[in-house]
């Protein structure tokens, strides 16, 4: 039997330490980002505030409610003229429900129900992984960059350039482009916070709109934790009633 020698033993150990973290490929490394931030099924609020090339400001609060499956639904909090107005969004499927209107309506997840740079994509798109195809393009010490091309017919945007912190695994800046390669708009990931269940989320995204830079928004976390929800939750039916669950 061939002897190991102590130099090789400690590289050998090495190396099985080192593998987990520089062997991951792209598909792994999109899932292990998405736990790290939030369990399958979670509820979150959140405010946007967006920034007019006046110098106006618009405070917008929302809540959403996610699980697997590629099923969302947003509701908004406020202000009162918008109060009410909910989004649900189940595989590449989409419906609007507006106060006081009986029946839901088709929408699509580039439109955006609160208006700014934030399209109803970026609020009801949940584990990056059920909606894209990764590849790995290029890594450094501190980060991979990745390409993320749509699983689905239903997943917006043409193409995502994707940077993902090697030590948090979290995501630190998304570049969208559309099926011309036009730059739809940018999100910087920031002030990462520790969370329940030892997950960990950036409380702060900042975009710019790629087709008019005076045209910022900014999206900050207030609360994002893990919650089971009934089947039906995820349903047109519910859609309507879908404030209760703030309740």
């Amino acid at each position: 039997m061939a002897r190991v020698g102590l130099g090789g033993l400690v590289g050998l150990c090495v190396w099985s330490f080192v593998l987990p973290l520089w062997a991951m490929d792209a598909v792994e490394i999109l899932k292990t980002m998405d736990r790290a931030m939030h369990a399958v099924s979670h509820e979150s609020f959140n405010r946007l505030t967006f920034e007019l090339p006046t110098g106006r400001q618009r405070l917008v609060t929302l809540y959403t409610a996610k699980t697997s499956g590629r099923r969302a639904l947003m509701v908004v909090v406020s202000p009162e003229e918008l109060r009410g107005r909910a989004v649900l969004k189940v595989g590449d499927e989409a419906w609007l429900h507006m106060p006081g209107e009986l029946e839901t309506r088709k929408t699509t997840l580039l439109q955006s129900v609160v208006g700014g740079v934030f399209n109803n994509a970026d609020f009801l798109l949940g584990d990056f992984s059920e909606e894209y195809r990764p590849t790995l393009d290029s890594e450094d010490d501190a980060h991979w960059k990745l390409t993320l091309h749509p699983l689905h017919p239903g997943t917006p945007h043409a193409r995502v350039n994707l940077t993902v912190d090697k030590k948090s695994r979290l995501p630190v800046e998304l570049t969208q482009y559309d099926a011309g390669g036009g730059l739809l708009k940018t999100i910087r990931f920031l002030e990462p916070r520790e969370l329940e269940g030892d997950h960990r989320a950036p409380m702060l995204l900042e975009t710019t709109s790629g087709l008019n830079q005076a045209y910022r928004s900014s999206l900050r976390v207030g609360r994002i934790e893990g919650r089971e929800f009934p089947a039906n939750v995820f349903t047109r039916e519910f859609l309507p009633g879908a404030g209760q669950l703030m309740k």
